[in-house]
């Protein structure tokens, strides 16, 4: 059994054939089952000439050209009867449907003649009509004598309007049938109806055997992504089982009368409309019958009822009712007091309407609400005080002072939670300030305590290279000394000046100044690095003048920073795009660039220190220019944006406008 479970496929596309197939095998034996219920009188008769259909209105032509050949003969005669106008005026209106029925019916033969008198009425052309009828397979012949009549419909009204009467009747459906009336149409339709009920059966059978081979396909592997798999429910199972079930019963009840309206013409279209309504009714009833099985396997299908949900927070409210957690038993018992008292002086009142104590009770009932007034006041302003420390405390306010001792007894409890998130709260900001207090002072102190040798280093280097050295390899290691002092160097003031930065200890002189002067200009000091690059640079403006209200010499810093980021870490003969542009209160400078390597980090861990684009740190840079420019950005009010998209990389800088004229 284990391995037929594990050769099973559990893939999505093999449910969704399943699936699929289920929902055709299902509109199949709807369509199939109903055209055979439909048609059973065509599928279970021998031949056309045994359908009801055909009978009847074979009978109703007898009928109608017996009475109108034997009792109503012709309209001369009509006319001559002794009745009143109305009803020989029935009578010649009948006749004349009679006729017209007659003579528009092809394939109806009849011979009718008076034995009395010879006298006879027919619509046959044979010289011979009464032979010539007696040759069709379908012929009835009526006489005094002899009685041939195979119709069980209108029989005995034939019978009582040939009583008394000398007439021989022959009638016949001729055969073959020839186009033009409804015989004919009804043999076609016949036909048709038959041919195919050839194939309804096989096709019912078919789709049921198929139909129980998907389901219990489905229902075996819903839920399950791999043989003895954990259930896995759908985004549809997260609606409540009665709730769904109501849905699926209301379309069902829709679909019933859908499908009653359209199946009354039962015709090409209606089939077609059933099967469409049969369609849907697949695709809402596969999806909930597979969402019950999902739960049913998950053991949830009780639990995720609405009745349930709701029986289960009912229980939890009357749970932290009891256990005080939502209300103290005491309130309830003071709620229940106050409605009893109320009605014993109520009710004390009114028995003693008529007596001299009347006005005594009422004063006392007047006074006992207004005691309890005063008392609900006082809790709901205690709760309003409550709610405005949270509200402070909440918005940074970590000194916002709340004193327990004053509430009331049923928000003490809520009072003290408050004052202990209050003391949690302050103890986590006092201690994350203190880390971030000590990190930078220790950054402070290192980068201090490295300038002072540093200095030398750089001093002797220059020292050696004065001196006249007749060795090349202690020319060059000098040279590399040069270069990687200079490095340190940098980066130590680099350390300097973001843990100023971050720390806040950095003097801002905001001021009135165009950035996009700014940005020429530092593109102008960088045009000789751009080009060494291979960069090509395409600065756009929407304005030429975008005054911002900053640090000239912060601002400068800023884009000092990203050009050369961008001069360092961008792809050869690749495209820079400087964009500068003013909104409603900020005016930006975004910086475009294709990565020479690749950014596969998130892009807030570019402003984090000392982290680089380059991984294996091969190029020029200590990994703290993006963090020093967002913290000088910070500084001066404005916002730092790093996207990445692929190999693009793109920084953001919004600076608040200057609003001075």
């Amino acid at each position: 059994m284990d391995i037929k479970s594990k050769s099973i496929n559990y893939s999505r596309g093999m449910k969704a054939i399943a699936g699929i197939l289920a929902g055709l095998c299902f509109v199949s034996i709807f369509l199939s089952g109903l055209f055979l219920i439909y048609n059973q009188a065509i599928v279970y008769s021998d031949s056309y000439y045994e359908v009801s259909d055909f009978e009847y209105n074979y009978a109703k032509l007898v009928y109608s050209a017996i009475d109108m050949n034997v009792k109503l003969k012709s309209e001369d005669n009509i006319k001559a009867m002794k009745e009143s106008y109305k009803i020989k005026e029935d009578k010649v209106n009948q006749f004349r449907h009679y006729k017209n029925i007659i003579d528009n019916t092809v394939n109806f033969k009849y011979y009718i003649r008076n034995t009395s008198t010879g006298e006879s009425v027919t619509n046959v052309r044979d010289t011979d009509p009464a032979a010539f009828i007696e040759k069709q397979p379908e012929s009835i012949y009526i006489s005094r004598e002899t009685f041939k009549y195979n119709l069980p419909m209108y029989g005995v009204d034939i019978l009582e309007m040939l009583s008394g009467e000398e007439y021989e009747v022959y009638a016949a459906i001729q055969y073959p049938l020839q186009p033009g009336d409804r015989f004919y149409d009804s043999f076609m339709e016949y036909s048709t109806i038959k041919s195919l009920s050839a194939y309804a059966y096989p096709l019912l059978i078919t789709a049921a055997i198929l139909l129980v081979i998907s389901a219990a396909y489905l229902a075996y592997t819903t839920g399950r992504r791999e043989s003895g798999g954990e259930i896995i429910l759908h985004p549809i199972d997260r609606l409540y089982t009665d709730v769904y079930s109501l849905l699926v019963l209301g379309a069902a009840c829709i679909s019933v009368i859908a499908v009653a309206n359209i199946l009354i013409p039962r015709n090409v279209i209606s089939w077609i409309g059933f099967a469409i309504v049969l369609s849907i009714d697949a695709a809402i009833g596969i999806p909930y019958v597979l969402s019950m099985i999902r739960q049913c396997k998950a053991g949830c299908i009780f639990k995720n009822t609405a009745i349930a949900v709701l029986y289960k927070k009912t229980r939890e409210i009357t749970k932290l009712c009891f256990d005080g957690k939502v209300f103290r038993p005491s309130v309830l018992l003071v709620l229940l007091g106050y409605g009893l008292m109320n009605g014993i002086l109520f009710d004390i009142g009114v028995d003693l309407n008529q007596g001299d104590q009347e006005p005594i009770f009422t004063v006392l009932l007047i006074l006992f609400n207004a005691a309890a007034v005063y008392f609900a006041a006082r809790v709901l302003a205690s709760l309003s005080n409550i709610m405005e420390a949270a509200k402070q405390i909440s918005s940074g306010n970590t000194d916002y002072t709340l004193k327990s001792s004053e509430m009331p007894v049923v928000f003490k409890g809520l009072a003290e939670d408050i004052m202990y998130i209050q003391g949690g709260l302050k103890k986590a900001v006092a201690e994350a300030i203190k880390g971030e207090r000590m990190k930078t002072e220790l950054i402070t102190n290192v980068s201090h305590d490295l300038k002072t040798p540093l200095t030398s280093i750089v001093n002797y280097v220059d020292l050696l290279k004065n001196e006249q050295l007749d060795n090349e390899r202690a020319v060059e290691y000098i040279n590399v000394l040069e270069e990687k002092s200079a490095r340190l160097k940098q980066l130590v003031e680099d350390l300097v000046e973001v843990s100023k930065a971050s720390s806040g200890n950095m003097t801002v002189n905001a001021e009135k100044v165009d950035l996009h002067e700014l940005v020429m200009q530092a593109f102008g000091e960088y045009e000789e690095k751009i080009e060494k690059a291979e960069l090509d640079v395409r600065i756009n403006a929407e304005e030429k003048n975008i005054y911002v209200y900053a640090d000239g010499k912060q601002l400068w810093r800023i884009i000092e920073n990203l050009l050369s980021n961008a001069v360092k870490y961008s792809m050869p003969k690749s495209r820079v795009y400087i964009d500068l542009r003013s909104g409603n209160e900020y005016g930006s400078l975004i910086i475009k660039n294709i990565s020479a390597f690749p950014l596969d980090i998130p892009p807030e861990q570019l402003t984090e220190r000392f982290v680089r684009g380059d991984a294996s740190r091969t190029t020029e840079g200590s990994g703290l220019g993006l963090s020093i420019a967002q913290s000088l950005t910070a500084l001066q009010g404005g916002s730092f944006n790093i996207g990445i998209d692929g190999d693009l990389f793109k920084v953001s800088v919004d600076i608040p406008l200057c609003m001075e004229a």
